[in-house]
């Protein structure tokens, strides 16, 4: 069966499981929110809010977007986790979205595709995690957390060996599966805040977790061992705070720690530090979103938000580099509601993908 077939039989599906969940939005007086894509280098934008249901075409224009989270082994399909509105997946490069009926009104904390089988996916509303394994016709619960403070904040796949899935709490647990998920194994508590985790990208039994301000970490030997990759990070005020980790998409031990500060770039896997000089002075603004883009790795972005009293956006704008952050220009973007999550996509590096919110 060609791929183009199963794509559309998956979108069939995903019309009639949409409609039987409640998909509701509201939105906001700022302006839109949900997805927006640029096609000419952040110049001009478009809305991709279509969500395709049975009870017709709607708009994901109210979605209050968490994170944009993709497929390794397809450029093509995107995944939106939202900010207690479900998740919501297109195989289109965001043309249409579907609904998943059954993490429908769930804030999607994390989630992580299989790199070997793209119908297999994990994904956490906070003290459950889900796997689905035949593209979401149907999801089982692998794991809860029952104690209520904490939430799963963080999952990722094995890029060698699949079954191997990793999951961080918030309250600094880590845990590994070897089995796909089946079972589960605590292997590291740091006693404080994580926010991310992820699996280097070209050295699977490397890991890093992201703490929310005690700086980065790195395991070389898949999470038995840890210790510090944030030496120097003294020498920039505000740069324990963490926003995003990105790597480099296609150069080994190339990372980007986006922090209060600003931008800080490793090129030894976090051994070393140095700082991306940008036009917004740091600690100035939030940078929620950051991209590199895979097909021109001097061509980078990243936006900058300054919030009121009480969160709402009082002014964000984007910024681009084509020399590898050297120089900067600013562009405008589409809407006044919060920018949260920027990615440039992986097949020729021609779109660029932004997620919206309001807090």
């Amino acid at each position: 069966m060609s791929k183009k077939i199963i794509i559309l039989l998956l979108s069939l599906a995903g019309v009639t499981l949409a409609g039987a969940g409640c998909v509701q939005f509201t939105g906001s007086a700022q302006g839109p929110m949900g997805m927006f894509m640029s096609a000419d280098k952040a110049e001009t934008w478009q809305q991709k809010n279509t969500l395709v249901t049975a009870q017709g075409v709607k708009s994901l224009s109210g979605a209050k977007v968490y994170k944009i989270f993709t497929d390794p082994s397809d450029p093509k399909a995107l995944y939106m986790g939202t900010r207690g509105q479900g998740l919501f997946y297109s195989y289109d490069s965001g043309e249409t979205w579907n609904a998943s009926a059954f993490l429908a009104n769930k804030y999607i904390y994390a989630l992580s595709v299989d790199p070997n089988d793209k119908c297999t996916i994990f994904a956490s509303d906070g003290p459950n995690i889900y796997k689905t394994n035949d593209c979401q016709r149907t999801w089982k619960l692998v794991f809860n957390e029952a104690r209520p403070e904490q939430r799963l904040v963080a999952l990722a796949n094995d890029y060698k060996d699949s079954k191997i899935v990793y999951a961080a709490e918030i309250g600094g647990d880590i845990f590994r599966s070897q089995d796909g998920g089946a079972s589960w194994r605590l292997i590291k508590n740091f006693n404080f805040e994580l926010r991310h985790l992820a699996v280097d990208p070209f050295d699977s039994r490397r890991l890093y977790a992201a703490s929310y301000t005690q700086g980065l970490y790195r395991s070389d030997d898949a999470g038995t061992t840890w210790e510090s990759s944030s030496i120097g990070f003294e020498n920039y005020s505000g740069s324990m705070s963490f926003y995003r980790l990105i790597f480099n998409p296609v150069q080994k031990d190339n990372l980007f720690w986006i922090s209060k500060y600003g931008i800080l770039r490793s090129n030894d896997g976090g051994g070393t530090w140095s700082e991306i000089k940008l036009l917004t002075p740091p600690g100035s603004v939030n940078i929620y979103a950051f991209a590199v883009n895979p097909q021109n790795l001097a061509e980078m972005y990243y936006t900058g938000t300054i919030l009121g009293d009480r969160n709402q956006n009082l002014r964000s704008t984007l910024y681009k580099s084509v020399d590898g952050g050297v120089n900067w220009v600013t562009k405008k973007l589409p809407t006044n509601t919060i920018p949260v999550d920027l990615l440039v996509s992986k097949d020729g590096g021609k779109n660029i993908f932004l997620g919206f919110t309001t807090l």
